[in-house]
């Protein structure tokens, strides 16, 4: 069983910003919002143990696009005509199921009408008894949806973690992933 440190340590691995800068909201916003579901597949090499080290991490995000890893989605918009969003990422990270993170960064969304969302966040990890919850919310800073709201998570079964403690460790986790954006 892993505790709230191992899990928290995950915000860093979904948390796709991978940076620590804070851009400022811009003066105008939005009058348009989106809500989505997707899946969000994440690898990771070497796999994640108990033990923090330099790992390259990489990050398949798709709300309302169905490929190899995400097999299902929906989205639904007003006022704006996404109607699907993706994101890669690539990072090298020190990171171990065990190790505490504080995740804050910003993270982009690129969407099927040619636009992107970009927003600020901070994010915290819940256990239950049965899910994990990684909880990312902030403000769109640029881009589609400019100045609304944002708040995403990620759940992934507890199960998907008993890895953690074998010498090949975590290799591959798949989260379960809802996006809302609102004025």
């Amino acid at each position: 069983m892993i505790g709230k440190r191992q899990l928290a340590s995950l915000a860093v691995v979904v948390g796709v910003a991978l940076g620590s800068a804070v851009v400022a909201a811009p003066a105008y916003a939005s009058t348009a919002s989106i809500s989505c579901t997707g899946w969000t597949y994440a690898t990771y090499t070497p796999g994640l143990t108990n033990t923090a080290k330099p790992t390259a991490v990489v990050v398949d995000g798709d709300l309302n696009v169905i490929d190899t890893y995400s097999p299902t989605g929906s989205c639904l918009a007003i006022g704006s005509s996404a109607t699907a969003g993706e994101r890669y990422v690539t990072a090298q990270l020190n990171v171990g199921c065990t190790q505490f993170i504080v995740e804050t960064g910003v993270e982009k969304i690129n969407w099927n009408d040619g636009q992107s969302t970009s927003f600020a966040f901070s994010a915290n990890v819940t256990r239950g008894s049965s899910n994990t919850v990684i909880r990312e919310a902030g403000t769109v800073t640029s881009g589609e949806f400019a100045g609304d709201t944002v708040v995403e998570t990620f759940t992934a079964p507890n199960t998907a973690f008993l890895g953690c403690g074998t010498p090949g460790g975590v290799t591959a986790l798949d989260f379960v992933t809802a996006l809302t954006i609102t004025l």
